[in-house]
């Protein structure tokens, strides 16, 4: 399969970049969640791959990630006795195992095997690992597909702990070998290799310091994997690349934009790619100019803050979006909203301001941690009596609503997986009266949907989405491109016969 093109989010700075990271580990968990189990991640050591960890286990929305359903395993690990402080994984039971206490099954978290008598060397370790990684596989497979693998990268351009100019980078055979001679201590080492790295659905590469910025430069402009190993790390669906401002320095200025509403970063907390036109630039820059028509409430931007204090992800809709629904909603003259997908409740302040005084939005959660958010948020904000928050699956919530012959929806708004479009939208439709709108968020996806080979299922699902609603006739509508601070997206706008 050919590689996913890296993506590049830069953060101000490590700490930022840590917290962001954990962010979106923990948004990828909930949605992978919501459509399989189990999930298996790849962690990393390094001072930012554990502070990663610390920040995930501070985060409240841990808590709404099933543990039980995770496997957690190690790109390479220092070959050391159990226990040993500069173990890898004994620094992840510090950061963030130990926290998770019995949430997280003992079963579930897959060390390399250390130092001990019954495995006194590299060689040892690393077949036990690998009989370990077969053991979890599908089928006739040799290892579980590994739904997100982090990766740190050196200030020589290493990853893992395959290091430039070695013979393991060409490794064909083995998915995990033995380092007798590191260049970084201690000198032993257990790694993946890359025939397993480049299997991953997702992979992740974290870099932060100074120190790094030649080698990211390196990497991604393609080097040589015998002279900087992280060229050659890549995901089959998707690579990103995690940066602070000054890993990035060395990157040419045409291959990220600055989001002007924060300083050094976008509003999902990094810095997006861009062609060397500055298109997406521009596209952020008109979302500033036009922000006085917008005119974002100082309470919407309450319920914004909120939701970044408690470490949400920042993903929900921008002003402009959120000001989009707003006029929609009364154009319709909407009484009953049905919302899918709460996240902080951003877009659910304003759709419920949009109503009136006595009308009311549905809005359903998956996750009890990010409803307690948005509670708090449309409370602060006086429009708690306007909304009736569901916690649980969308489609079971759903399915109970269509079931006790609720009053029909005068706008259905859905900002959920993308997996389980097509379902969503039947319900909509059947909770909704004739002439009811429904607006459905982020089915263009950077242009990904017309290729119907793309390996992301979020892609298949919008496209699933569109097939199924192409062929409903009881649905009039349309797809409105859209380019802005949120980068190239757009909408479904469909009116119900």
């Amino acid at each position: 399969m050919s590689p996913a093109p890296p993506e590049v989010l830069v953060h101000p700075d490590a700490d930022v970049l840590a917290a962001a990271t954990a962010a979106r580990l923990l948004t990828r968990l909930i949605d992978l969640q919501s459509h399989r189990s189990p999930v298996h991640v790849v962690l990393t050591g390094g001072t930012v791959g554990i502070a990663t960890l610390r920040a995930v286990a501070a985060s409240p929305v841990r808590d709404a990630v099933d543990w039980s359903g995770v496997h957690l395993w190690w790109g390479d690990e220092r070959f050391l006795p159990d226990g040993d402080p500069d173990r890898n994984e004994t620094q992840a039971r510090e950061a963030l195992i130990d926290a998770l206490g019995d949430a997280l099954p003992a079963g579930n978290v897959h060390p390399v095997p250390p130092l001990s008598a019954d495995v006194p060397d590299g060689e040892s370790a690393a077949r036990r690992y690998a009989a370990e990684l077969r053991a979890h596989a599908a089928g006739d497979g040799v290892a579980p597909q590994l739904d997100v693998l982090l990766l740190g990268m050196g200030p020589d351009g290493h990853v893992a702990s395959l290091f430039p100019g070695r013979t393991s980078l060409f490794e064909a055979n083995s998915i995990v070998v033995a380092e007798h001679d590191s260049p970084k201590p201690p000198p032993e080492r257990v790694t993946l290799t890359f025939p397993l790295i480049r299997s991953a659905r997702e992979v992740w590469v974290v870099a932060a310091g100074a120190e790094k910025a030649p080698a990211v430069a390196r990497a991604l402009a393609g080097d040589d994997v015998r002279e900087t190993p992280a060229a050659g790390a890549y995901g089959t669906e998707r690579t990103v690349w995690l940066l602070d401002l000054a890993s990035a320095a060395d990157l040419p200025a045409s291959d990220a934009s600055v989001d002007p509403g924060q300083p050094g970063g976008t509003a999902d907390g990094g810095l997006r790619p861009r062609s060397a036109s500055g298109a997406e630039g521009a596209w952020a820059a008109v979302d500033a100019y036009v922000a006085p028509l917008v005119d974002e409430p100082p309470a919407a931007r309450a319920v914004q803050a909120a939701a970044a204090d408690a470490g949400l992800p920042d993903i929900a809709v921008s002003a402009a979006q959120g000001r989009l629904l707003d006029v929609l909603a009364r154009a319709v003259g909407a009484r009953r909203v049905l919302e899918i997908g709460t996240l902080g409740g951003y877009s659910t302040w304003w759709l419920a301001q949009a109503v009136p005084a006595d009308g009311t939005v549905v809005t359903l959660e998956l996750s009890e941690a990010h409803a307690a958010v948005a509670r708090a948020s449309l409370q602060d904000a006086g429009l708690h009596d306007r909304v009736e928050l569901v916690v649980g699956p969308a489609l079971a919530s759903l399915d109970r609503l269509v079931a006790s012959g609720t009053d029909p929806f005068d706008l259905v708004f859905v900002d959920a997986d993308k997996q389980q479009l097509a379902a969503y939208l039947d319900r909509a439709i059947a909770l909704s009266r004739a002439g009811a709108l429904i607006v459905v968020d982020n089915v263009v996806r950077n242009g990904a949907v017309v290729d119907p080979e793309h390996p992301d299922d979020r892609v298949q699902g919008v496209r699933a989405f569109y097939e199924h609603a192409a062929a409903d006739d009881r649905l009039d509508g349309t797809v409105v491109q859209t380019v802005g601070e949120k980068g190239y997206d757009g909408f479904a706008l469909l009116r119900v016969r």
